[in-house]
């Protein structure tokens, strides 16, 4: 899948479990959406790992810092390597 449509995908997952008033783009952090707490931060996962069918490596994911960090570690695990 390209980069373009892995982003535009996690965009949308963001979306829908934090609403679509909820301003998200690839800099956008956990510190930036008030309702990114640690339980809708595990629905995120879950909605994500749904949406790919693929599973997070959770000491991986600890390092994720912002959405562009996201799409990275998503695009690494199912990119198709012209990323």
């Amino acid at each position: 899948m390209e980069k373009n449509k892995i982003a535009q995908k996690t965009l949308s997952v963001f979306h829908t479990v934090f609403g679509n008033n909820v301003k998200i783009n690839e800099q956008t952090t956990a510190d930036d959406v008030a309702k990114w707490d640690s339980l809708n931060h595990i629905i995120l996962i879950q909605e994500l790992e749904k949406d790919f069918n693929m599973k997070f490596d959770l000491f991986e994911i600890i390092e994720i810092r912002d959405v562009a960090g996201m799409i990275r570690y998503i695009d690494s695990k199912i990119g198709d390597g012209n990323s």
